[in-house]
């Protein structure tokens, strides 16, 4: 039967309640209940030199880990703010100096069933998938947003294999993509894409997120509920072990995003060097043996002799010249023309109308043979063309 020992002889896999480190740290004595703002303010003065301190007992210091997990978790907290980066910041310090000191502990085993760990220390499971969350989400320059991505994968890889060895799921971890694999892509056609097949997943994907958030909803009130009443142990193991199961799918889903997302940084990183290459490699445009002629429109005489002479296919007249060679020709009017035709016809004015009337009426009066005839015709188409007549051809 295999020895679910994994240091055998003197060390020994026990209750973290009964446990002290190789340095004397005691793991279960909380004497003094430290919370999450002290310690978040302690840390801005002392950044690493308090997440190493030994006189704070590793359930101490998860128990802070935890409530700023949660804290950062939470839907309603503005992840824009220096606030929310620090605190960030400073549980990923915490928890990994937190890694360091349970692997010294050696608290979990290859070879051991889940049941024989204890409720306390069934929590530590968890610290590789709050430090693959924390690298998520943290805020980076593009240059490091590849290390960060990185740093995700390989804590939910971990988490996923420990999990995995204590048979709390089945699933097979997909595994990180690496610069050789990024550098096979190959175009994929439309008839390659199944719609059919991608709603199917969407639908499996948004059905699988609700599920998610209510056990989300009912683990925050059950955790609510524990801090009144600590003393059930079966109700906190059920608890942890849910947690657990909860961040393995969350793990498993979060792993398909970061893996585009690293594939992408990938590519880029390789293109970019080589872009970078091929800018110092590539020559300059060959020098022209003949350099081309600007083609240009003076406004002046002056402009037309310093440009126009010995360029062929340049202009050699300036505009009025080529205005006023049309015009000799006939095909444009003249500027006097142009002045006539933009002030439009002339009519007379009531002074020129009245003047017109009395010299008129002068020639009347002097019997003036020329006027007498014109106003008899006058009369005479009078008579004969009624007002109104007019054209009344087609009219009734």
């Amino acid at each position: 039967m295999t020895d679910h020992h994994c240091c055998g002889g003197s060390h020994s896999h026990c209750d973290e309640q009964s446990t002290t480190s190789k340095n004397g740290t005691d793991l279960s004595s909380s004497p003094q209940r430290i919370s999450s703002d002290d310690v978040h303010k302690h840390f801005t003065s002392n950044d690493i030199e308090n997440v190493n301190d030994e006189s704070q007992t590793v359930s101490q210091l998860f128990d802070i880990a935890w409530s700023n997990q949660n804290d950062l978790q939470s839907p309603s907290v503005d992840t824009t703010t220096d606030e929310y980066s620090s605190k960030l910041l400073h549980t990923i310090r915490l928890l990994e100096s937190l890694e360091k000191r349970l692997a010294s502990l050696e608290l979990f085993s290859d070879n051991e069933h889940i049941d024989e760990v204890s409720t306390t220390n069934l929590r530590y499971l968890l610290l590789n998938a709050f430090l693959a969350w924390l690298y998520q989400t943290k805020r980076s320059k593009p240059s490091q947003r590849l290390v960060n991505v990185q740093h995700a994968c390989d804590y939910y890889a971990k988490f996923l294999t420990m999990t995995k060895n204590y048979e709390l799921h089945k699933y097979s971890i997909p595994k990180a993509p690496s610069n050789d694999d990024c550098g096979k892509t190959e175009p994929v056609s439309s008839r390659d894409v199944d719609m059919m097949k991608m709603a199917q997943d969407r639908a499996s994907k948004i059905q699988g997120h609700l599920k998610r958030r209510e056990a989300e909803e009912s683990m925050r009130a059950f955790e609510e509920a524990m801090k009144h009443d600590a003393t059930d142990e079966e109700a906190k193991r059920s608890f942890y072990l849910s947690k657990i199961r909860w961040w393995i799918n969350t793990a498993m889903d979060d792993l398909v995003y970061l893996h585009d997302e690293l594939r992408v940084l990938l590519q880029r990183q390789s293109i970019e060097p080589n872009a970078d290459e091929e800018r110092h490699r590539r020559p300059g445009p060959p020098p022209s043996s003949r350099p081309f002629k600007p083609l240009v429109i003076t406004r002046d005489m002056l402009q037309s002799k310093v440009f126009g002479t010995g360029y062929p296919s340049a202009s050699t007249m300036t505009i009025d010249e080529f205005y006023e060679s049309l015009a000799r020709r006939g095909l444009a009017p003249t500027p006097e023309q142009a002045k006539e035709m933009a002030a439009g016809p002339k009519f007379p004015t009531a002074s020129e109308m009245e003047k017109e009337e009395v010299a008129r009426e002068n020639l009347t009066e002097k019997d003036d043979s020329d006027m007498i005839r014109y106003l008899r015709s006058k009369d005479d188409f009078k008579d004969e063309h009624h007002r109104g007549e007019g054209n009344r051809h087609n009219r009734s």
